[in-house]
């Protein structure tokens, strides 16, 4: 069945009897029916319709959302939620009502082109493109958090024997949080940016989950059109398994890990095997299986603009995966996106988390137990 249009989508979940709250991972860390995907739909028909008028309280309920997904697979009618109330952001936006939080990033965007205050384009050199060599564009969170991520991805390519440079775009950011706080037209003119800045590669791996859908999804959906071949980091790790398990160490890793999908990754671009092809080629045994993996995966928090405006209840996102993981056994938890495992390690600071990257390099590189 094809998702219904916002219209009826709203009025399908104002009706419904919150039968998707336990995929909502909003509603699940708040306990509140404000964050069930029931009363934030019944508030954008309501305003869509002008039965209510929005408000700064009512459209801060519109925000509480990680924008994962997580209840299409729950619904019967599979109604795009996320969809849904990111053009209810959008229209909050527009009326003068969005959270301060979003004048916040709006400002940081216009200063550096990413949702930090820092100047990311200076932490990494653009290389230029070349025919047959791949672009490897850095996730913003690796550049703010992360200096010798992008090195070690770069490291870990070269073993595969592939050819490759750093596409770092002009902004140094996809512009994913931008969209993802109702300020649309800003992410239109972002994207066409970073579009124009890529043009001359011929395939880009990109790192960041997010990124990723992004630059696949939602940059032909606002009519920006992209020149370069757009793949996951996780696609090139996974096409060179059997090199990578040829260099890995002959025993097996002796802690016992698991592994996480991140929403953008798993749910909404398919990629679980994958991550876990490439994991078992180089740490010689397939991960521990979480309780809720691939389509019914769990959100880290990480998604939307909810850390920037619900912070708190964002961690307890990331708390619920961490419990998913003790209770597999996993003593570390492998993620496929460099966000989701900022928002784990800040949720669960007793747990060891690692990117797919971190994790392939502490075999490979490391060629230690961490």
């Amino acid at each position: 069945m094809k998702p219904l249009d916002l219209s009826g989508g709203r009025e399908t979940c104002s009706f419904c009897p919150k039968l998707c709250r336990h995929a909502c991972p909003a509603a699940e860390a708040e306990g509140s029916e404000q964050a069930t995907p029931t009363f934030k739909q019944q508030v954008a028909l309501q305003a869509a319709e002008g039965l209510r008028a929005l408000d700064l309280e009512r459209a801060r309920v519109l925000y509480k959302c990680t924008d994962c997904a997580g209840t299409a697979a729950a619904c019967r009618h599979q109604v795009p939620v996320g969809d849904s109330l990111q053009a209810a952001r959008a229209a909050a936006v527009a009326a003068g009502f969005a959270p301060p939080e979003v004048g916040g990033l709006a400002a940081r965007f216009a200063a550096t082109g990413s949702p930090y205050s820092m100047d990311l384009s200076s932490r990494a050199q653009g290389g230029r493109p070349k025919r047959g060599v791949v672009g490897v564009m850095p996730a913003c969170t690796t550049l703010a958090h992360d200096p010798a991520g992008l090195p070690r991805i770069m490291t870990l390519l070269g073993l595969t024997t592939l050819e490759t440079t750093t596409a770092l775009p002009d902004p140094p950011c996809c512009g994913y949080p931008l969209l993802a706080a109702g300020l649309v037209d800003a992410f239109r003119a972002h994207a066409a940016r970073v579009a124009a800045s890529l043009a001359g590669f011929e395939r880009i791996a990109v790192e960041g989950a997010g990124c990723a859908h992004t630059l696949l999804r939602r940059y032909p959906e606002h009519g920006v059109r992209l020149g370069p071949q757009i793949l996951p980091l996780a696609d090139l790790f996974a096409a060179h398994a059997e090199r990578l398990e040829e260099l890995a160490p002959a025993a097996p890793a002796a802690r016992p890990y698991a592994y996480h999908d991140p929403c953008a990754l798993g749910r909404k671009l398919g990629r679980v095997d994958e991550p876990r092809r490439a994991l078992s080629a180089v740490y010689g045994r397939p991960p521990l299986e979480l309780g809720e993996r691939g389509e019914h995966t769990r959100c880290s928090g990480g998604g939307g603009v909810y850390p920037l405006t619900h912070p708190e209840e964002a961690r307890r996102c990331g708390e619920r995966v961490a419990e998913l993981c003790r209770e597999a056994g996993g003593e570390v938890l492998v993620t496929g996106c460099p966000s989701a495992a900022r928002r784990l390690r800040l949720a669960a600071p007793d747990l060891e988390v690692l990117s797919l990257d971190e994790a392939l390099g502490a075999r490979l590189l490391e060629q230690d137990e961490r």
